[in-house]
């Protein structure tokens, strides 16, 4: 080995992206990004839609237990909550959007529309945007389901909510909207938004 390469090794070349490399890689990431962006909004209505459909369900589910558990009837309802005060039923509207509550109504009132007591409220359910509509269908929507105290709801046999993305001719709707089913029992049971409990 020579003194000079001793000195003086040969430098390793560095090497890098080239300009020409970047743009295409940039330009090829923009492509997928425009590919996916509507699976994505998909994504976000689609789960946004279930979401609400599993909560109202849940609760209908924990409305009926807790009447079952403590012998005694429970009544869920759409709330209407003022600034200060504690939520009661809205005794108007459609849309179940605007929250619920579940309380213990011990003396079995279908006519009850806040707890007897402070410590009789179960759950409370808020408003939670606007875009996802959760309504009662029929000409006389259901604004209260009151449980006795063997889980079976006041309700006629069968009764329907809507689930809709903004309204009920939107595209999401049409691919996403359901139907939640409450039959005699108190039971809950999703199905498509084309059809009928």
């Amino acid at each position: 080995m020579s003194f000079c390469k001793f000195l003086f090794p040969r430098a390793t070349r560095v090497r890098g992206f080239t300009l020409i490399e970047l743009m295409v890689t940039l330009a090829i990431a923009v492509v997928l990004a425009m590919l996916a962006a509507p699976s994505i909004g998909d994504y976000i209505v689609k789960s946004k839609m279930n979401g609400v459909g599993g909560e109202f369900s849940g609760s209908i589910l924990r409305a009926r237990s807790e009447s079952v558990s403590r012998n005694t009837c429970v009544t869920m309802c759409m709330s209407s909550k003022a600034a200060d005060a504690a939520p009661v039923c809205t005794t108007t509207g459609s849309d179940w959007q605007v929250g619920w509550i579940a309380f213990l109504n011990t003396s079995c009132d279908a006519t009850a529309t806040k707890p007897a007591v402070d410590g009789d409220l179960i759950f409370a359910r808020v408003a939670n945007g606007s875009d996802v509509l959760l309504s009662a269908a029929g000409t006389t929507p259901v604004r209260s389901i009151m449980f006795n105290s063997s889980g079976s709801p006041s309700l006629p046999s069968s009764s329907q909510f809507g689930l809709f993305y903004k309204d009920k001719d939107s595209s999401y709707t049409q691919r996403y909207g359901s139907n939640i089913c409450i039959d005699a029992q108190g039971r809950s049971r999703s199905i498509p938004g084309d059809k009928s409990c």
